[in-house]
């Protein structure tokens, strides 16, 4: 499987999401389409590095599982899943409250392999949707769909944006993006890769195109998970994991100081989720060992300017 670093980080998300709705009795977000966008010998190939990771996570579960399914089934549930779909489902459920609401337009902004446009019902006649990512990605998800026969929704609209180089309000507005009508924005899994300057620029230039009261959805870490004396032994190997394959995790917020931090981007902090508040949300009374990951928070912001 030859593919770039951007592709392949789209890719294993995509897996993850896929395992959870094939594999749950109850999953907490059933995004049925994420399997047939992957070919075999990449679920396999997934599969396999996934399942020999669980001897860096958990050597005593290492020695203890033996077969193949069982030490997959571990590192996907505890390592990777639940964060994956629960922000998915918080991103989702605000949307369909959103559009409730009168909200014409949705942009995805790191869109990856991400399969709303696809699974997309009851919205209405006149809702649009803008997915945003890099070239290279967004390439390679458009020639995977027209591999597999899957028709691209009428009101889907692709917008390749290289941030280095690129304007976010330019390249919407080549695509029809109307800036008078409210809007929901989400930003799932990029946050914490991005430099606070980056990411403080990137909302300024949402507020600057979107009328007031559009949404901006996005998962965070805390500060507290760059303190290896108090962070949780997960998050200490994600980090390590994610520099390990030159995506390093840099930035995290005081969730107390946030909506602070954020009147300088003409955003109002609506909603700030804790890991206890999404544990309570999505992961309470279940049977099947997924819980909330200490450190990751959502977050729902509102234009005010």
């Amino acid at each position: 499987m030859e593919t770039r670093k951007e592709s392949l980080t789209a890719l294993v998300s995509c897996f993850a999401r896929g395992y959870h709705a094939s594999n749950s009795r109850e999953p907490i977000f059933n995004e049925f389409i994420a399997n047939s966008l992957l070919k075999e010998e990449e679920k396999q190939l997934i599969a396999t590095n996934w399942a020999n990771a669980i001897a860096f996570y958990d050597q005593e579960k290492s020695d203890t599982l033996r077969t193949f399914d069982e030490k997959l089934q571990w590192v996907m549930n505890n390592q990777t899943i639940p964060q994956l779909v629960s922000r998915a489902r918080y991103a989702e459920d605000g949307l369909r409250s959103a559009i409730e609401r009168g909200f014409k337009q949705y942009v995805i902004l790191g869109a990856g392999f991400d399969t709303f446009a696809l699974r997309q019902e009851n919205v209405p006649e006149d809702f649009m949707i803008y997915e945003i990512d890099h070239p290279a990605t967004q390439a390679f998800k458009l020639s995977r769909l027209q591999e597999n026969g899957i028709d691209i929704p009428e009101n889907v609209k692709f917008v390749p944006i290289d941030f280095k180089r690129d304007s976010l309000r330019n390249e919407l507005k080549k695509s029809g993006y109307d800036q008078q009508k409210y809007t929901y924005f989400s930003l799932l899994g990029v946050g914490m890769y991005l430099d606070k300057k980056d990411f403080y620029q990137l909302l300024s230039s949402v507020s600057e195109i979107s009328v007031n009261g559009s949404s901006f959805i996005f998962d965070y870490l805390d500060d507290t998970a760059f303190n290896d004396r108090i962070a949780s032994k997960k998050l200490i190997q994600m980090r390590q994991i994610t520099a390990h394959a030159g995506e390093p995790m840099i930035s995290g917020f005081d969730p107390f100081e946030l909506d602070r931090e954020l009147q300088d981007c003409n955003m109002l902090l609506y909603e700030n989720l804790s890991p206890a508040n999404i544990e309570d949300m999505y992961f309470a009374g279940r049977e099947d060992g997924l819980h909330a990951f200490d450190h990751f928070h959502f977050a729902h912001l509102a234009v005010n300017k």
